[in-house]
C-alpha cells in the first residue's frame, strides 16, 4: 500500500496488480490519504436484487443502504464489482488479471474526482509553447499517433495519454495528469492550465477548422464522463468553461503535415 498525489488528491492504493501499475510510483506522497482505492480476489460476485440506480452496457450501478455497488463487465463479460462508501473504494476482482483491476480503478478514480470539483476527459495531451493541449476522439481514431507527431517533431512534453483531469480552479480549467494513461503508460505528473481541445478524424488531407461551440459540445459529450445527479452542477460549470475555449476540427493523416496544418492553425490563432 501506498499514497499517490493526483490532481491535489492523495489517495490510497492498495491494489492486488500492483507491479502491472508501477507508473504510479511517480505520483507518490508522504502526505495522508484522504481517499482509499483497495482492491480484493474473489471467487463470485452477487449482484444486488434490487434498487438499480441505472444500467449501460459496462456496468450496472445499485444503491444498497448508503453504498453504492457497480456490477462491472468487460467485453460482455463479468470482471468484478465496485462497492463505493464516502471515501472508500473496493474493488472486487471476479477476473483475477490486472487488466480487470486497471479498468474498475479507473472508475473509482472518477468517483472520488466526482467529489472534488474534477472529470475525466479521454484524450492524448501534451504541452507546447506554453499551451495545454488535448487530442480527442473515439477510440481507433489515432490520437496517439497524432501526438506522437507532436512529440517528434516539436519539443512538445507529454501529460497524458489517456485518462487527463479537468479540475476547475477558479475562472480556468486546469489539466492535470494521472498514473492512468492507457495501455502505453504514457504520463508525467505535471499539470496545466488547458488552452486548446482538438477533435481529431482520419483524412487522406490534413484540414482543421476551428468550431462553433454547439458542433464542440455534440462531440464533446462522447470523451468527457457523463454528468450524475449529484454532480450535475459541477459538470454544467466545466463544460461551460471547456467550451469558452478555442476548439478544433481536425482532418488528418499520420504524416508530418499533420502536425504542421494544426500547430500553425493554432498558433496564428493564439497570435490574434
Amino acid at each position: 500500500m501506498y499514497n499517490v498525489l493526483v490532481a491535489g488528491l492523495t489517495i490510497s492504493l492498495d491494489l492486488c496488480y500492483e507491479s502491472d501499475f508501477e507508473n504510479s510510483y511517480k505520483y507518490k506522497t508522504d502526505l495522508d490519504a484522504n481517499y482509499h482505492i483497495t482492491s480484493r480476489l474473489v471467487d463470485n460476485i452477487e449482484e444486488p436484487m434490487s434498487n438499480l440506480l441505472y444500467e449501460t452496457k459496462y456496468y450496472k450501478k445499485y444503491k444498497v443502504s448508503d453504498h453504492i455497488i457497480q456490477i462491472q463487465y468487460l467485453e460482455g463479460r463479468l470482471i468484478g464489482s465496485i462497492d463505493y462508501y464516502k471515501n472508500d473504494v473496493l474493488i472486487n476482482i471476479l477476473v483475477h488479471n490486472s487488466v480487470s483491476e486497471y479498468v474498475m480503478s479507473q472508475y473509482a478514480l472518477a468517483y472520488i474526482l466526482g467529489q472534488n470539483d474534477a472529470i475525466i476527459m479521454h484524450g492524448s495531451s501534451l504541452i507546447y509553447s506554453d499551451l495545454g493541449i488535448i487530442f480527442t476522439a473515439k477510440s481507433g481514431t489515432g490520437k496517439s499517433t497524432h501526438s506522437r507527431l507532436w512529440q517528434k517533431y516539436s519539443d512538445a512534453t507529454v501529460l497524458n495519454d489517456d485518462k487527463n483531469i479537468l479540475k476547475l480552479e477558479g475562472d480556468k480549467v486546469m489539466l492535470y495528469s494521472s498514473p492512468w494513461s492507457g495501455k502505453h503508460k504514457l504520463d508525467n505528473n505535471i499539470s496545466h492550465k488547458l488552452d486548446v481541445i482538438v477533435f481529431l478524424y482520419q483524412n487522406k488531407t490534413n484540414v482543421i477548422r476551428r468550431l462553433k461551440s454547439i458542433e464542440a459540445f455534440k462531440l464533446m459529450l462522447s470523451q468527457i464522463d457523463f454528468p450524475r445527479e449529484e454532480n450535475m452542477d459541477l459538470w454544467n460549470k466545466i463544460t461551460d468553461k471547456l467550451l469558452e475555449l478555442p476548439i478544433y476540427h481536425l482532418g488528418c493523416n499520420m504524416e508530418k503535415e499533420a502536425f504542421d496544418v494544426c500547430r500553425n492553425k493554432i498558433i496564428e490563432d493564439i497570435r490574434d
